[in-house]
């Protein structure tokens, strides 16, 4: 008997996998073409507006947003995160978390609120402070669909998600110009930031089924805000280290070097984070319901892995060895010395992707503590990188940033799999296909003198393409996921 329900048990678990897999491909195509809808109507509020608001209208947002990005770190307090990850979360969990988000939200906005004066006295611009009052009001406005959010993500629900993001946007969008026709100049960007918060808000909660409750004791959520404050706490050592770059170079070389380097930075990651962002956002609430021990935990994980790298690396590559092209026809040639950076930054580029998501296999498996001490160590080499290379100006920098990735990439990818079913043999042979083909690409392309212009871009994409498909077909992930994006999968459910 007990031989049968092993048996039995088995394949409940192999059909559970199977559904989590199409879950999967399905939120991730969902997440995907989401993001691309987002990007269009950026794009599209980017050209319209600039024909009717001044540069001024836009350095006037841009002056509080840059304390409200940084504020914004607090505001969810990683409780969505903890949210998704905890298995067998509770209704009561779930309302309690929900009244600390408002919590922390109404505490932000607050404090937000209180440093309206010392901003406008900062800038010399009076006018800040009715901004700075009106725009910490979002921080409460989206704290309350946090959880609604969180509860759609981890029931895989990401088409309700991108409807709700994508009105944000929209509405966002169309309160702009309206505003802007109407002569409203900045307070156009602030009532349509406004507007995009509470629209993405309200759709959330309709379309969520959670419902909170009052709040309560004794519902175990301690462990819950504990996970989240150390998610907070890497956010935030991770923003200065991210950012250190740039103030170094601001300070120390000018402001001409940097707007180069950022201008390098923003052209290559833009792409490479459109494509990482959806699928770590389909992937974390997957490999939350997995045992981190199990063989189906790693297989997910080796299938994410060399999906995002069949996606990446030969992006990269692409960029890399199209640097010139690149520059010049999207740029313009005034910004040919943006190239030498460009080209050190896609060597990051071709594996942070991937490695960033070490972090996936902490946070799922919930591993908080060690997620933020990696976090640390990273943040702590980086420093010193980027504190030798100053000296030896922007460039300095981004040599410091390639180099530490790749320092760093094999020490932390073993500390991160520490006590899961993953080896870090299973890292390399997931990348292994579209590494090779990306890097013969490279190698091919170099070997010819391409005629300069669009068609000489177009066609080292191709063969860069070609080969990256040839490669591919080797895959045996790709082969599967090819299967499963064919089988009908499930109709979105609980």
């Amino acid at each position: 008997m007990s031989e049968v329900k092993t048996g039995s048990s088995k394949v409940e678990g192999a059909e559970k996998f199977s559904t989590l897999k199409r879950k999967s491909v399905r939120g991730g195509l969902v997440a995907l073409s989401s993001q691309g809808f987002t990007i269009a109507i950026q794009l599209a509020s980017t050209v319209i507006l600039a024909r009717l608001l001044t540069p001024e209208d836009y350095g006037t947002l841009a002056m509080v947003t840059a304390v409200t990005a940084f504020a914004g770190m607090f505001r969810d307090l990683g409780l969505s995160a903890a949210a998704i990850q905890k298995k067998g979360l509770t209704a009561e969990q779930q309302s309690n978390l929900f009244w600390l988000n408002v919590l922390m939200g109404g505490f932000v906005a607050v404090l937000v609120a209180a440093c309206a004066p010392f901003i406008a006295r900062f800038y010399d611009k009076p006018e800040l402070v009715g901004v700075t009052l009106v725009l910490s009001l979002n921080f409460i406005i989206v704290s309350m669909g946090a959880q609604h959010d969180a509860l759609l993500v981890r029931r895989m629900q990401f088409g309700r998600i991108s409807s709700a993001r994508i009105a944000g946007a929209a509405s966002s969008l169309v309160v702009s110009v309206v505003c802007a026709l109407k002569g409203y100049a900045y307070w156009s960007l602030v009532w349509g930031t406004m507007t995009g918060g509470a629209i993405s808000t309200l759709l959330l909660f309709v379309l969520s089924p959670f419902r909170p409750g009052l709040p309560c004791r004794g519902s175990g959520v301690r462990a819950l805000v504990g996970f989240g404050a150390n998610v907070t706490a890497f956010n935030f050592v991770n923003y200065f280290s991210r950012n250190l770059d740039k103030i170094l170079i601001g300070k120390f070389v000018g402001a001409d070097a940097l707007g180069i380097y950022g201008r390098a930075y923003q052209l290559l990651v833009f792409p490479l984070l459109t494509l990482q962002g959806p699928i770590n956002s389909v992937a974390f609430p997957a490999m939350s319901q997995l045992d981190s021990k199990s063989s189906d935990f790693r297989s997910y994980y080796c299938d994410v892995i060399s999906i995002l790298a069949l996606l990446t690396m030969p992006l990269t590559a692409w960029m890399f060895i199209s640097a010139e092209e690149i520059i010049i026809l999207f740029l313009g040639v005034e910004w040919r010395p943006v190239i030498p950076f460009f080209s050190v930054l896609a060597i990051v580029g071709f594996i942070q992707p991937v490695a960033g998501m070490r972090g996936l296999i902490l946070l799922s498996s919930g591993q908080s503590k060690r997620y933020l001490h990696q976090g640390l160590v990273c943040a702590i080499i980086t420093t010193i990188a980027f504190i030798l290379g100053i000296s030896y100006g922007a460039i300095g920098i981004a040599w410091a940033y390639a180099l530490t990735e790749w320092f760093l990439l094999v020490p932390l990818q073993l500390y991160a799999m520490k006590g899961t079913s993953i080896r870090f043999l299973d890292f390399v042979s997931s990348i292994r296909i579209p590494f090779l083909s990306s890097a013969f690409s490279i190698i091919i392309i170099s070997q010819f003198d391409f005629e300069y212009g669009i068609r000489s871009l177009a066609l080292k994409g191709v063969i860069v393409a070609a080969i990256g498909v040839v490669g591919a077909l080797f895959s045996p992930v790709l082969r599967l996921r090819l299967f499963e994006l064919l089988s009908r999968g499930e109709s979105e459910g609980v």
